[in-house]
């Protein structure tokens, strides 16, 4: 199995994981509220208050979203498939139909879209008789996931350098002291660290002030790091091992929400590592 077979068949997995959380979520949310809120509804972003009436049809289309999340296993068991490439292009289009109705966050909505067309396009290409992990079926795909993932992370970075407030370390206190807040108010969407006695006293340390202030500038530099690996200025395996330390403590801000954000940008960023843009010519 070749280096770009590997990295497609490790991406699948990461879309199927980022898609199956995903449609978890929204069945559990629904759950939450049916069990919490049954006469007065919940807050949802970009929809507002609703009842649990409101999540019917959303909830079926999560189901249909893990369907193809299923569907899509057999391209990583068995790659180069015809049969599992036909049920692959139809499950990619339907889980990107879902994607687009759901209105998913932002930068998960787009990473998991982007991921969808990559394998779409890689399976056209198994259909078409195009051998699986070659040239230049392979390179067309690393290439354009170069692209995105490059424009992804450096975009983030510089948007981080360019903010005071992120640089300074006030965003990242922000966010632990909201999130231990959340946790001592009985939410289960944020770790219990940490606890309400401890952040009295961290706020007030000049050390945590510091950390935090030194988090942020890690932070960013780490993100325009894997942007220019994603272009293929550092080794490809170089990228990968600081991407997946990274993603898992971005993960750690709400372990329940980030984790098909993270799953979908790692998938995309190991399809980038395969053939990165500044890789030679592919075409």
């Amino acid at each position: 199995m070749t280096v770009a077979s590997r990295a497609f068949t490790a991406a699948v997995c990461c879309l199927v994981l980022a898609l199956a959380w995903r449609a978890g979520l929204v069945l559990l949310d629904h759950r939450a509220v049916r069990r919490g809120y049954p006469g007065a509804g919940a807050y949802r972003v970009g929809r507002g208050w609703s009842g649990p009436d409101a999540w019917a049809g959303q909830c079926r289309r999560a189901l249909v979203g893990l369907a193809a999340a299923a569907v899509l296993l057999p391209v990583a068991v068995l790659p180069g498939s015809r049969a599992a490439a036909g049920a692959a292009l139809l499950a990619c289009g339907t889980a990107g139909a879902w994607i687009l109705l759901d209105r998913a966050p932002r930068f998960t909505g787009v990473c998991l879209l982007v991921l969808l067309a990559l394998v779409a396009v890689r399976e056209v290409g198994v259909l078409a008789g195009v051998r699986v992990g070659g040239e230049p079926s392979a390179a067309r795909i690393g290439f354009l996931a170069s692209f995105f993932a490059a424009q992804m992370y450096l975009v983030a970075g510089l948007r981080k350098v360019r903010s005071p407030q992120f640089m300074s370390g006030r965003v990242l206190m922000d966010n632990i002291a909201y999130n231990a807040w959340q946790a001592a108010a009985g939410s289960r969407e944020f770790l219990p660290v940490p606890s309400l006695p401890r952040l009295a006293v961290a706020l007030d340390a000049p050390v945590f002030r510091a950390a935090c202030r030194a988090a942020a500038v890690a932070t960013a530099g780490v993100e325009l790091t894997l942007g220019l690996g994603a272009l293929g200025l550092f080794p490809g395996a170089v990228t990968v091992l600081l991407a997946v330390p990274a993603h898992l403590a971005f993960t750690a801000i709400s372990p329940r929400r980030i984790v098909p954000f993270s799953a979908a940008s790692l998938g995309l960023l190991l399809l980038a590592a395969s053939h990165p843009l500044l890789s030679g010519p592919g075409w």
